[in-house]
C-alpha cells in the first residue's frame, strides 16, 4: 500500500549546469615551504561514497594552473608537483605580513585570495598514548598544555596516522581527527586538556602526528561546518561549494598558519 502511493518519477529538464570553480586548500610545511592543493568543484552526480579516492582526486585535480604568491619580500611562482599539488621553495613567512595568492587555470580561469600570517603557538608539553576504553576499542589519548597569547585566538588540533609513502593522503586526509578550541575561557593564560581520538582503533607501534595551529576566526567557522563531513572523501572534497570562503573567483580557503607538529609512536602504558 505504501509503495502504491508513491508516484512515478518525473524526468526533469532544463536544469542549468553549474560552472566548475577552483577549490583552494593550503598548508605551510614546518620547514616554511608552502603547499597549495587545487581541485575543482563537482556535483553529486559525478561521484558517490563508493568512488575510489585516488581516481576521484586525479579526476578533479587542477593541473593546468599558474600559481603565484606575492608578499612583502617579493613574488614566488609555485611548481606543479602532481594531482593538483603546487609547492613553493623556501619562503620566509613573517607573522603579521599579508600575502596574495593568484591562480590562472587554462580550463577554469582566475582566482585570487589574500591572507595574513598568523602568529605561531606551540605546545608547552604534550603526551600521546594508547587508551583501552573497556569496550574493546584502543584509542589514542592526547594530553597537552599551551600558553595562550593575550587576545582572542582560535586553535585547530589535528591527529592522523603517518603514512610516509603517500604524500597526497597526508596532505588531504578526511579521516584525520580534528579538534577545535577557542580561548574564550582562558585568554592569556596556560591551558591544559586531555582528549581521545575516535572513532578508529590504534595498535601499539602505530605512528601519529599531532599538530597545533593558530587559525583565523573565519577558518575556524569554516572548519566547524565541515567537521560533519570529515569521514567521507567525496563530501570532504565536494562540500566547499556550500561553505564560506576567502577566495575570489573560487572556493575553499587560503591560509598561512605555521603548525607545531609532534610525532609519536603509540604504546600502552
Amino acid at each position: 500500500m505504501l509503495f502504491a502511493c508513491i508516484p512515478d518519477p518525473l524526468e526533469v529538464k532544463g536544469v542549468p549546469e553549474v560552472k566548475p570553480q577552483i577549490v583552494v586548500s593550503s598548508q605551510i610545511i614546518p620547514d616554511e615551504s608552502l603547499v597549495v592543493l587545487l581541485t575543482r568543484t563537482f556535483s553529486a552526480l559525478d561521484a558517490d561514497e563508493n568512488s575510489d579516492p585516488e581516481v576521484l582526486l586525479s579526476q578533479i585535480a587542477v593541473n593546468d594552473a599558474l600559481v603565484i604568491i606575492t608578499g612583502p619580500s617579493g613574488t614566488d611562482t609555485l611548481q606543479s608537483l602532481d594531482n593538483g599539488i603546487y609547492g613553493g621553495v623556501f619562503i620566509p613567512f613573517v607573522e603579521g605580513d599579508e600575502y596574495q595568492l593568484y591562480i590562472r587555470s587554462k580550463s577554469l580561469g582566475e582566482a585570487t585570495a589574500t591572507t595574513t600570517v598568523k602568529p605561531q603557538v606551540t605546545f608547552d608539553d604534550i603526551e600521546a598514548e594508547l587508551y583501552l576504553n573497556g569496550f574493546g576499542d584502543t584509542l589514542a589519548q592526547i594530553t597537552y598544555t599551551l600558553n595562550d597569547p593575550v587576545g582572542t585566538n582560535w586553535y585547530m588540533l589535528n591527529v592522523q596516522e603517518v603514512e610516509r609513502e603517500d604524500f597526497e593522503d597526508n596532505l588531504l586526509n578526511p579521516r584525520a581527527f580534528t579538534r577545535l578550541v577557542e580561548d574564550e575561557d582562558f585568554d592569556g593564560s596556560d591551558f591544559s586538556e586531555m582528549f581521545r581520538v575516535f572513532p578508529r582503533d590504534y595498535a601499539p607501534g602505530d605512528t601519529i602526528a599531532v599538530s597545533l595551529s593558530n587559525i583565523s576566526d573565519e577558518y575556524f567557522a569554516f572548519m566547524k561546518l565541515r567537521q560533519d563531513n570529515r569521514f567521507n572523501l567525496v563530501e570532504y572534497l565536494g562540500e566547499p561549494v556550500n561553505y564560506p570562503s576567502n577566495v575570489t573567483g573560487g572556493k575553499g580557503f587560503f591560509n598561512l598558519y605555521i603548525p607545531d607538529v609532534r610525532t609519536f609512536v603509540l604504546q600502552l602504558n
